[in-house]
């Protein structure tokens, strides 16, 4: 199997095959680039190229309020906001080829901090696969409630649209994608000088970095304070009902009116491209053939 690494493939598509290969693992979707804010709320649909969600509006736009009434949601009262959760110590995940092994602190004794990391682990990746890694510190999901759901299920304009119902927020991310080299990532969260809140606060927050060995992969890392990152987010379309004759399936609500927004491609290649598909334009040549004899 011939190797390759992503500096060598110019026409590769190492976002999408991010993003594959963390929804087939969680059934929600990567961010590709962290800092940019994905908003619970959003909807729009999936742009096949990069794997982002094209935005076209926010159900807690001013613009969407007459739809919400309509749906018997009211815009002020306090159901239709959404719910933060309480806040994970972590959120670790990584595609099925790869395999999680247990770190040697010893080997890694030349990086400051490094035993008492917050998070930190070493990943296997298959040689000939792509593998991916996402992790997150300290994240809080921000999510539609399910009721609200139930009712949003009804508009028309939503039916036809990808919807953002829940992001992961956190203060610290990292993201790694690999090549087919087979490599082995150690990764770690170490805490770094603490930052002096303004004087009014009086309060000291620890501030955090990233520390990787990776030397083929790609790699993203953000640390700040603050819950200012959203590395995953949850996409939700409308179910269709079936027109079958069996026994009818019990009434759906809420939530229940939704499901997960697949891919909107078929399994990529190793590089993030497409399988080609091949259309045989030629089934009837023998009956032809056989017709001109």
């Amino acid at each position: 199997m011939q190797m390759w690494s992503w500096n060598t493939q110019p026409n590769s598509h190492a976002q999408r095959k991010f993003i594959e290969l963390i929804f087939d693992r969680t059934g929600k979707y990567a961010n590709w680039d962290p800092p940019s804010e994905m908003q619970v709320g959003s909807y729009g649909r999936i742009d096949k190229t990069t794997g982002n969600l094209s935005v076209e509006g926010n159900i807690y736009s001013d613009k969407f309020r007459p739809l919400l009434i309509k749906a018997g949601v009211n815009p002020e009262s306090d159901e239709h906001h959404a719910k933060d959760c309480p806040d994970e110590s972590e959120f670790t995940t990584w595609s099925k080829n790869v395999k999680r092994i247990e770190m040697s602190v010893d080997s890694h004794a030349g990086v400051p901090g490094i035993a008492a990391a917050s998070i930190k682990g070493t990943w296997q990746v298959k040689k000939g696969t792509t593998g991916a890694v996402l992790l997150m510190n300290n994240p809080r999901i921000k999510h539609i409630t399910s009721d609200v759901l139930g009712k949003l299920a009804s508009i028309k304009l939503l039916q036809s649209m990808h919807l953002v119902t829940k992001v992961f927020y956190c203060p610290a991310y990292s993201l790694y994608l690999s090549d087919t080299s087979g490599e082995k990532i150690s990764m770690a969260l170490l805490a770094s000088a603490p930052v002096v809140a303004p004087v009014a606060t009086l309060e000291t927050k620890a501030s955090m970095r990233w520390w990787s060995d990776t030397q083929t992969g790609l790699a993203r890392h953000g640390s700040k304070i603050e819950h200012c990152f959203t590395p995953l987010y949850e996409l939700l379309h409308v179910r269709h009902p079936r027109n079958r004759r069996s026994s009818p399936s019990p009434e759906r609500t809420g939530e229940q009116l939704w499901v997960p927004a697949p891919v909107p491609w078929a399994p990529l290649r190793e590089d993030g491209t497409e399988v080609p598909i091949y259309i045989n334009e030629n089934t009837d040549s023998s009956d032809s053939d056989s017709e001109e004899e």
